[in-house]
């Protein structure tokens, strides 16, 4: 299977989309509906490294894409979510917190990185393969996402996309209207401004740019922009809007 690096390159836009339960199912779902990669999520829901383990190992076999995104609490777990066949960590709040940062050094090996070494691992065929190959193919392949989450960060975006090598970058608007102190209002001008310099930013400096949609519908907004690719909401809110449509259905129904 091509790497996400190679099929971004190939194939634009991709399709990815947030995964917070803890069943591997889940992720297999997500590969026979087509979608290009999937987002373990481990900030906000409660999956930890053996949870995510099943996930990446569903994905292996089901031949869609396994990136993770890091909480705070788990930093320092990026090197190790690698190491077990993880092929990115999305980060958030790049340029913020100074620990977010130092994950994007240690997601490559020497001399592109700081990432630790052990050949014993799953990318290294649990020592039956070449590390040095390995490792080569890793620093190629491997994807840092920076989510973009805060007002300070903003307001300097240029440094922070210097400072931190990112692959590819992705505006969270929740975060960045609390920043604003315009909580929930993700729609506002204000954050709408702050997206689209994050935005132009990035493109600037030829870093990918994904953005989070709760729709489908809202890619037609973004057709102009030349989106890599779009994070289509979160594996409980679709499974949510499903059951209360289907709920509805059946009360029209009934009661008709």
């Amino acid at each position: 299977m091509p790497s996400l690096k190679e099929k971004i390159r190939d194939k634009r836009p991709l399709l990815g989309g947030f995964i917070f339960s803890s069943d591997s199912n889940i992720s297999e779902l997500y590969a026979e509906a087509g979608y290009d990669f999937v987002i373990i999520d481990t900030e906000h829901a409660l999956n930890d490294l053996r949870i995510v383990q099943t996930h990446v190992r569903a994905c292996a076999a089901a031949g869609i894409h396994a990136l993770v995104r890091l909480g705070a609490a788990n930093y320092a777990d990026g090197s190790r979510l690698l190491d077990a066949g993880v092929e990115g960590l999305m980060i958030p709040h790049l340029g913020h917190d100074v620990r977010a940062n130092n994950v994007v050094q240690s997601m490559k090996y020497w001399p592109e990185g700081s990432r630790a070494t052990c050949t014993g691992v799953q990318i290294a065929g649990y020592g039956q393969r070449n590390f040095a190959q390995a490792a080569v193919r890793s620093n190629k392949n491997v994807v840092a996402v920076g989510l973009v989450e805060d007002r300070a960060c903003v307001e300097r975006i240029e440094q922070v996309l210097e400072e931190n090598p990112v692959d590819w970058i992705m505006p969270g608007p929740a975060d960045l209207a609390s920043s604003y102190g315009l909580h929930g209002q993700l729609t506002h001008p204000t954050i709408q401004d702050a997206v689209s310099r994050i935005i132009v930013a990035a493109q600037a400096r030829q870093i990918k740019v994904g953005v989070y949609v709760n729709e489908l519908s809202e890619i037609d907004v973004w057709k102009s922009r030349q989106i890599d690719f779009f994070v289509h909401a979160i594996d409980y809110k679709i499974l949510g809007k499903a059951l209360r449509a289907a709920a509805l259905d059946f009360q029209q129904r009934v009661l008709s």
